[in-house]
């Protein structure tokens, strides 16, 4: 992935909330952006093509000649960005950049980046940290762009079997329910999941029920063997087996190493039984 701005030039950010609307700009020349709106509407203005931000979306702006932000009046806009200097880019990547959404969700990576970048300020003393996460803001997006898109292509009966696994962690079904509750064969059900999300059904459920055990290890004060059964599992020992071959530890190890601090672990979590295992 070519990066689209010259981290030489260094990166600023900053936040603004408008209270009865206002503008932005123009701004003049060459110009790079990330806007991330969190109330309210932003309408951009970038080289005469126009694009409307709402609330909860970030979008990319690469203007060469105009670029311009306007807020609704009348209405509280809270936004904040992340802007640099575009690089030179060759033609090809100029032109394939016409295929990355101008706007995605503001997700948990952008907002975490976008948030120690503001912590950070515009001083000369935080400038490498800063450009450093610059880069990587602009870096993520261009990344959660590409997940988008594969994501577009993934059939709507694999996003409902990924979702239903996701929802119904606590219940116990087979491949072959499963794969009659989103209208597929069993073989096609895995053929397909593995294609498009790189494992089959059953190792992404094992993943899901790690990751629960992990944060219920970490995130409560409950017993092992509670946790265990919560997570789906048979048995204490298979959790721990589980929970090794995924952090490179034990339970017990990872509680000492990461420590543990009590919260609302109430939820439950699922299993996946496979045909005949």
């Amino acid at each position: 992935m070519h990066i689209v701005v010259d981290p030489e030039d260094g990166f600023s950010f900053g936040e603004a909330v408008y209270s009865v609307g206002g503008v932005y700009g123009p701004l003049t020349g060459r110009y790079a952006a990330l806007l991330m709106v969190h109330e309210g509407t932003a309408k951009a203005i970038c080289d005469g093509e126009i694009t409307i931000i709402e609330a909860g979306e970030c979008g990319l702006f690469l203007g060469e000649q105009l670029s311009l932000f306007e807020y609704e009046k009348g209405k509280r806009d809270k936004v904040s960005w992340c802007d640099a200097y575009p690089d030179n880019l060759p033609e090809a990547v100029a032109l394939s950049l016409r295929n990355v959404p101008g706007r995605l969700p503001i997700s948990e990576r952008l907002a975490t980046i976008q948030r120690l970048g503001l912590g950070l300020g515009n001083g000369a003393d935080t400038s490498v940290l800063r450009d450093a996460l610059g880069l990587s803001l602009f870096t993520a997006y261009f990344h959660e762009a590409q997940i988008s898109e594969r994501e577009r292509h993934i059939p709507r009966s694999i996003h409902r079997a990924r979702r239903y696994l996701e929802e119904n962690f606590e219940k116990e079904l087979t491949i072959a329910r499963l794969a009659d509750l989103v209208a597929l064969t069993p073989q096609h059900l895995i053929s397909s999941f593995r294609k498009h999300i790189g494992i089959t059904p059953v190792r992404y459920l094992w993943q899901l029920r790690a990751s629960r055990g992990r944060q219920l290890l970490l995130h409560s004060d409950l017993p092992i063997m509670e946790i265990a059964e919560r997570c789906g599992y048979k048995n204490p020992y298979h959790f721990s087996r589980q929970i090794r071959q995924h952090f490179g530890m034990s339970p017990t190890q990872l509680r000492a190493q990461e420590g543990y601090g009590p919260s609302n672990a109430g939820e439950r979590t699922s299993g996946l039984i496979e045909d005949g295992v």
